[in-house]
């Protein structure tokens, strides 16, 4: 238990201000999982000093651990409960530099992307990774999750956009790797141990981002494709054309199209044209007008060539929201549908189409009030499938057996973007290789020997 004792100590590194209990932590919002605030203490530091006393007097104490950022992950990685604390990271939101000439940002592990993106901005530089939740996830939770994005197969996920990092250890001492640059050989790259360690190994405090430069203007098409292999056809032949800088290119198969777009509207989206796969597709060129008409011909040839069976280019900036509303207000499903199943996956492109018309035959054996829907980043094959239905709180373990079949026979992985937590243990320990998870368990013992670190995630 968290005693009165514990409490001070923690009081008089932070201030009152830096603790939460009771009322006043009922007054924050869990985030996505309900079960986030359950320890019932979060302490907030303001600086990393801060973090690194409060990290010492918890392992000397063995007090479990559990970061928080934006707390907006879907695997369980932020779940805490009594006997632990909360670590916000919430007060270390300083941009500290954006440099235009090195094209790098230094920031604190508290900051947004929404708010590096428009600092970035600023000076013509974008932070290189994109996802609905911009908002509030915080640039530590997103290195500790290593999370991707709708740009990640132009930019890469987070682990290629971190060129340093500040990391403080559980015993309170400070890991300072913030180097500024991409060629840095000098020994074991130590931190991509923390990159996608979820917490379970230290906290991270600052890190050196790579930025790129800023998208220009942008041409926006709601595509409609023949099959999912069409779809992964038209992305090579997008990406092949000089003519074309393609920023994005996201994937929604018709079940999941459907839904979406005749909940969220226009009624010129719910009545567009019925397809298997849909595609938005997103360019830029230093000229709108030339941006639109090579979208439109690239489409056009497209369409001759039999990939494309109809397209809608937006002609506003309204109409290109209304679009991508479709695609990023995935829960909508949850408000028709309450009560489904998520799982993010990554599925090799060459295997999309195989691995869609399998899970879709297994979903409707299941019977005729359970549904399939997916969608995703078709550049890198990542898919959000959800599985929804009265019935399926009955089916889980059918369920996720199902969705998980032969992904690591056909090179795919069952955690893309969200991470372990608590969800995906099962899943771990049961398909990854048993030497690498051996490996995870001797550097979780030796830089966390006390196992304060995110108690009870990942390993």
């Amino acid at each position: 238990m968290i005693t009165n004792d514990i409490l001070a100590s923690l009081r008089s590194i932070v201030g009152a201000n830096g603790l939460k209990t009771g009322e006043a932590l009922m007054l924050i919002h869990p985030g996505s999982d309900p079960h986030n605030l359950d320890a019932g203490v979060m302490v907030s530091p303001g600086n990393r000093e801060q973090v690194a006393a409060v990290l010492r007097f918890c392992n000397e104490n063995k007090v479990g651990v559990v970061p928080h950022g934006g707390r907006t992950g879907l695997a369980g990685g932020g779940v805490s409960t009594i006997g632990e604390i909360i670590l916000s990271l919430a007060g270390l939101n300083r941009i500290e530099s954006i440099s235009a000439t090195a094209r790098i940002a230094i920031v604190e592990s508290g900051v947004t992307l929404q708010a590096l993106q428009e600092a970035a901005a600023e000076v013509n530089l974008s932070a290189g990774i994109n996802i609905a939740s911009r908002g509030s996830a915080t640039i530590g939770g997103m290195i500790s999750t290593n999370a991707g994005g709708m740009e990640a197969f132009r930019h890469g996920v987070m682990r290629h956009r971190v060129l340093g990092l500040e990391v403080v250890l559980p015993d309170g001492s400070i890991l300072g790797d913030l180097s500024q640059v991409t060629k840095c050989n000098e020994g074991y790259d130590l931190k991509q141990l923390f990159i996608g360690a979820e917490g379970t190994l230290g906290v991270v405090t600052r890190a050196v981002i790579k930025l790129t430069p800023a998208d220009e203007f942008t041409a926006t098409a709601l595509v409609a494709c023949p099959s999912a292999t069409h779809a992964v056809a038209l992305l090579e032949k997008l990406q092949r054309d000089r003519s074309l800088n393609l920023l994005r290119a996201e994937f929604m198969a018709s079940d999941y199209f459907v839904l979406a777009a005749a909940n969220l509207g226009p009624a010129s989206l719910a009545a567009f044209t019925d397809a298997p796969a849909y595609l938005i597709l997103e360019t830029d060129d230093p000229d709108q007008q030339a941006a639109q008409s090579r979208l439109e011909d690239a489409l056009g040839l497209a369409i001759e060539a039999g990939l494309v069976v109809d397209a809608i280019l937006a002609q506003s900036e309204k109409e290109r929201n209304e679009i991508w509303n479709i695609r990023e207000d995935s829960s909508v499903v949850d408000r028709v549908h309450p009560g489904g199943y998520w799982f993010d996956i990554s599925v090799p492109l060459h295997a999309l189409e195989a691995w869609l018309t399998r899970f879709h035959e297994a979903i409707a054996a299941l019977g005729p009030d359970i549904k399939g829907l997916a969608f995703g980043h078709l550049g890198d094959g990542n898919l959000h499938v959800g599985v929804v239905g009265e019935a399926v709180q009955s089916d889980k373990d059918r369920i996720k057996s199902l969705v998980y079949a032969n992904l690591r026979d056909i090179g795919g992985s069952f955690s893309a973007e969200h991470g372990i937590g608590v969800d995906k243990k099962p899943e771990l320990h049961a398909l990854v290789d048993p030497v690498k998870l051996n490996l995870m368990r001797a550097i979780k013992a030796t830089i966390d020997p006390n196992g304060i670190m995110n108690p009870g995630k990942v390993v």
